[in-house]
């Protein structure tokens, strides 16, 4: 999962996927903003089929994340604790 993550991550922050550590690396030090977190969440919860009810408080609950912890691991965890997908593979 962390792995998607870094893969959105890198498309929206326009950099090679491996240039992100997932356990590390920093959405807003590799030059995020809040704006791309938005679009990076925007990904993510299409990409796991999250319905429009639910992407409403789950979107609250990645941003949240990604303040508190923004590594790709971080974002990875909260949709696993949440239901989607299952641990960083």
């Amino acid at each position: 999962m962390a792995e998607r993550v870094r893969k959105i991550w890198a498309e929206v922050l326009e950099v090679t996927p491996e240039s992100i550590d997932i356990h590390h690396g920093d959405f807003f030090e590799l030059g995020g903003y809040s704006l791309l977190a938005l679009q990076a969440i925007g990904r993510l919860l299409a990409e796991y089929g999250v319905g429009e009810i639910e992407s409403v408080e789950l979107e609250g609950a990645l941003l949240n994340r990604l303040f508190d912890n923004p590594t790709a691991i971080g974002q990875a965890e909260c949709l696993v604790a949440a239901g989607y997908g299952t641990g960083d593979a």
